[in-house]
Order: C-alpha cells, then structure tokens, then sequence
C-alpha cells in the first residue's frame, strides 16, 4: 500500500479548490467591470422630485407709522413752553407746544409723542423738526429692494413678516404698493394685525412670495442640456424638451408637461461625458 497516495489526492484537492477560488474571482471582476461600464454607459438615472415650492424674494423691512404730524416752525422761533413729554399720549386737539410769540400748536390726530427734538427755552431754526405724533394702531412695513428683485414684486403678493425675539408669531401681510422713492425702489406692504409690542423703526424679515406651488415637479439642474432633458419611460430612453425654472443651484422646477412623476432622469453630466469620450474614440 502506498502511504503517500492519500497526501497525493489531497493536494490534487487543494489544486483544485485554488483553481475554482481563481475562477470565481474572475467572473466577479469581469462582472464588476460590465456593471461599471453598463452604468457608464447609461449616466446616473434619478427620480423627479416632487414637493411644496415656494419662491420669494428676502429683505429687510422697516415698521413705519402710517399716520403722523411733525411740528416745525416757518422761521426761527423759541420755545415758551411744552405741553408734552416723550412716550404720552395725546389726543386730537391737545395742546402740544407754545412759541414765544405765544403761538400754541395742537395735535390734529390721537397717537404718542414718539420725538422732542428742542426743549422750552431753546432757539428752534426754521423747518427743524420740533415734535413728532405717531399713531400706533395705523402702521406698515417698508421694505426696501434692489433693482433685479422689484421687478419681480406686484401688489397683491404675499408677505411674511418675522421680529426678532418673535420668531414664533407668525405675522402676513400683502404687497399694496410699488414705488421708487429717490434712489430707492420701496415695498409698502399693509398688515392686518402686529404682534403686541411692536413699534414704529422696529426692523422685521420680510419674505415676499413669488411662486408658490403645493406639488412642484423637480428635476436635477445638471440633467438639463440645451433645453432637453433624457428621460427613461415604460423601458425607452428618449430626449424631451423642458421648460425649467431655476429653483436653486441643485433643482430645477418642470413647467411644461414633458417629464412625468413616473419617469427616470438621466443625468446631463454623465451624458456630457459619454459624449466627449465617444469623440475621442473615433
């Protein structure tokens, strides 16, 4: 009997186990390398998005009083005497401040003194402010805007205001005008109640909304190339124009009826790519 002829089987056995374990290695690879290029070959394929859009324009806005008087002499005059202190109120008719000429001047609305620039005694040059009466219960924001932004803006529109250390008052309004005042371009936009505490100067952030829209259908920016975007449909590749608008860097929202919530996309810098190396190979 041969002793060594079991040890032979068996490392006949190992052989061939390392030659199997080879094998099988080198499927998996050429498998890799076929899905690798497969993919390469399709470009990277994505789902629409759909979800609630909306599209404002941001800035900051100022509370102003929609109903004031500011009280200035036509010639330099002294105060004799002021009937009044910063903070009080007053009603229509109240006597607010005397000339020495012994000219009284009364408060023509109900508000709160909310300025004395000059004290009794004091020389007050012709037109300077002397006193200011705001009424509190009849106030707007102004919303300054630049120039690429107002032509986006129409009356009507939207608005959504938020205080700061009032962040969970939830405060609208609507767009009532829009009108250039020197340099600027202005936002009036009417509010139909203010949170408690809030004063005329008090500064807000002010979304005005553009577009909005409950079931917007997105698609990757980079999927779309000229125009045209390539779709995978019931199993068909095919290329279809679209009507974008730009949501952001990433996404693009679906105007027109070319992309379906059902359809795959297939993204434009894959494609792109592709192309230039197909043009390279011939």
């Amino acid at each position: 009997m041969n002793d060594g002829q079991p040890l032979f089987y068996t490392e006949v056995g190992m052989i061939h186990r390392r030659k199997l374990i080879v094998t099988a290695a080198g499927a998996l690879v050429v498998f890799l390398l076929v899905v690798f290029i497969f993919n390469r070959n399709s470009g990277t394929v994505t789902r629409p998005r759909v979800a609630p859009l909306v599209e404002a324009v941001y800035a900051l806005g100022t509370v102003k009083a929609d109903r004031w008087y500011a009280v200035r002499f036509g010639m330099s005059t002294i105060i004799r005497k002021l009937y009044v202190v910063e903070g009080q109120s007053v009603r229509r008719g109240d006597p607010l401040v005397m000339t020495d000429s012994s000219i009284v001047f009364n408060s023509p609305i109900s508000g709160v003194v909310s300025l004395i620039g000059y004290r009794e005694n004091e020389m007050v040059p012709a037109g300077q402010q002397v006193l200011l009466v705001s009424n509190l219960d009849d106030m707007y924001v102004r919303v300054p805007l630049d120039q690429e932004s107002i032509v986006r803006v129409r009356k009507g529109q939207t608005a959504e205001l938020s205080f700061e250390n009032l962040r969970t008052e939830k405060v609208t309004g609507r767009v009532e005008s829009v009108y250039p005042s020197g340099t600027e371009f202005i936002v009036r936009v009417n509010v139909d109640s203010f949170p408690d505490g809030v004063l005329p100067e008090m500064t807000c952030d002010t979304a005005i909304v553009i577009h909005k829209k409950e079931r917007a259908l997105m698609v990757p920016a980079s999927s779309v190339t000229n125009g045209k975007i390539t779709i995978l449909r019931k199993g068909k590749r095919m290329k279809v124009p679209v009507e974008v608008r730009a949501v952001d860097g990433q996404w693009h929202e679906i105007l027109n009826d070319a992309v379906k919530q059902d359809d795959r996309i297939v993204n434009g810098k894959e494609k792109e790519r592709r192309g230039k190396g197909n043009g390279k190979n011939s």
